[in-house]
């Protein structure tokens, strides 16, 4: 097999590291990146900490949590991120985030989107919230 024979397949190949990595559009709508180890506790009674790890880009920063609404015992809260750099390698490294949000005592679940910069979802997951 001559070099060019083998092109189409090594960027078929990248393209699909590169869309994985990034938690691509098409790839998001089939629930994107797993948000590992989503936890939310209870802090006080004002106060959720959420936390989660994602594998992310090594040029990539996850923005301050933006809460929204409750309904029905349940927060949305989004995390947009951001690029850190114009240019990056295709580097995949853990992001590890750790959050705290408002959230008064109706609050019984916490329902996480993960944003990426044009605000596409990366991931989503929901955790139900530990009043320990």
């Amino acid at each position: 097999m001559d070099k060019d024979s083998t092109m189409p397949i090594d960027r078929l190949s990248f393209a699909l590291f590169v869309a994985t990595a990034m938690g691509g559009g098409a790839f998001a709508q089939d629930g994107g990146v797993p948000l590992r180890d989503l936890d939310a506790d209870r802090l006080d009674d004002g106060r959720i900490r959420i936390e989660f790890a994602y594998e992310g880009g090594a040029c990539e920063a996850v923005g301050p949590a933006e809460p929204g609404e409750i309904v029905e015992g349940t927060l949305t809260v989004n995390f947009p991120t951001a690029a850190t750099a114009e240019v990056c390698t295709m580097q995949v490294v853990e992001i590890e985030v750790d959050e705290t949000v408002a959230a008064d005592a109706a609050v019984e679940r916490v329902a996480v989107t993960l944003l990426a910069p044009d605000g596409s979802v990366i991931g989503a997951g929901t955790a139900e919230v530990d009043d320990d």
